[in-house]
């Protein structure tokens, strides 16, 4: 699971960058970066929740793997509007405005969850837990600017990706180093 969340965070910081260097590209393409986006965090957050063997133990992960079903479902529903908003052009227009506010509400739920992820690893001794919360926060700013500024906000929606995968790929990288500290 350590090698599989360390190339995937690898991934995520490379996919930020071009969303950073590419934001137009980015915005044109927000429908299937979410579907693919959320797709792989629900389906990522499942399997770590089913390959817990001490899941039984603890009552924190009924969040993880709401968040990962409800993840999953959310980027299936994008990719299916997504090829809908190929062949109508006021699909595509809804397709858009909808996918930034569902990504605004969505860094705002990361950021929550990254707060309670740094509270937690506090309590357990971990080291890093200020990045967590740090991150988190500033995803809570970035997503409650995107809600309350949309139109701004879809000029900027390349950076915002960017930000999320940036930050995604920063925990995962965190999370390998995270569980050798407590072994």
């Amino acid at each position: 699971m350590k090698t599989f969340n360390c190339i995937l965070g690898v991934f995520s910081i490379l996919g930020a960058v071009y969303c950073i260097f590419f934001p137009g590209v980015t915005f044109l393409n927000t429908g299937w970066i979410a579907a693919i986006l959320l797709g792989v965090y629900g389906i990522c957050s499942i399997f770590e929740y089913f390959s817990n063997p001490a899941r039984k133990e603890k009552k924190n992960n009924s969040g993880l793997i709401a968040g990962g079903v409800i993840g999953l479902i959310i980027g299936i529903a994008s990719a299916v509007v997504s090829i809908l908003a190929l062949f109508s052009a006021e699909v595509r227009a809804m397709l858009d405005l909808t996918i930034l506010l569902f990504f605004a509400f969505w860094l705002v739920y990361s950021g929550v969850g990254g707060i309670i992820g740094a509270v937690m690893q506090k309590k357990n001794g971990g080291k890093m837990w200020w990045l967590s919360l740090v991150l988190g926060i500033i995803l809570i700013i970035t997503g409650v600017y995107g809600a309350t500024h949309p139109l701004i906000a879809a000029f900027s929606v390349g950076y915002m990706i960017g930000i999320e995968l940036m930050i995604y790929g920063i925990r995962l990288i965190m999370s390998v180093f995270e569980n050798n500290e407590n072994r």
